[in-house]
């Protein structure tokens, strides 16, 4: 059971704006000829071809696989309408109660008070992949030992401000080994391995 965090990052390294919004970090899903629909969410991107083959690798690897994520991921996306991305079951790290908003739509998600926990239940209910979403969860199992992948989709662009990827790393990680480069149209796809 693998564990990978996936994210668009700005060349100077902010995955959203202070406002959460990703401005044109997402750009390059829908600007190419290739269609490509994400796996258990209503979602279908159009993105050039070097990208749909990195992607499809990847959405594959997730397919039925359980996902972790914030509280605050979970509460700006709404839950993705009770359909977390993968398709299977999601846990959520917070330390607050499911929101009223949520309530027809929470058969697929777990509410768990701290990373390790939310790590070890998704692995447990996956068939595959566990996927990690929101910076400060992927930052939390990065120092936990717990990530085993890290994908970043490189944009070339600044930001200037915003939620930084990497803000609460320690500083004694090992490197990372590179696992694969792709370069797309408007993003390069990087790939690495997290050596415990």
């Amino acid at each position: 059971m693998t564990v990978v965090a996936s994210f668009c990052m700005s060349l100077d390294g902010y995955v959203a704006r202070p406002d959460d919004s990703v401005g044109p970090l997402f750009d390059w899903y829908t600007a190419g000829d290739v269609e490509l629909p994400m796996v258990g969410y209503p979602t279908t991107f159009r993105v050039a071809p070097a990208s749909a083959s990195y992607l499809r690798s990847f959405l594959e690897s997730v397919r039925g696989s359980a996902f972790v994520c914030g509280r605050r991921v979970f509460d700006y996306t709404h839950g993705w309408g009770g359909s977390p991305p993968g398709g299977g079951r999601a846990f959520v790290v917070t330390h607050r109660p499911p929101p009223s908003w949520s309530s027809e739509n929470l058969a697929p998600f777990t509410f768990v008070s701290d990373v390790a926990s939310a790590v070890e239940q998704a692995k447990a209910a996956g068939d595959g992949t566990v996927g990690v979403s929101g910076p400060s969860i992927a930052q939390q199992c990065l120092n936990l030992g717990l990530l085993d992948e890290l994908r970043i989709d490189l944009v070339p662009v600044f930001l200037g401000e915003g939620v930084r990827y990497f803000e609460n790393i320690g500083s004694d990680k090992s490197p990372l080994e590179r696992v694969e480069v792709v370069a797309g149209e408007g993003v390069t796809h990087l790939h690495y391995r997290v050596h415990h």
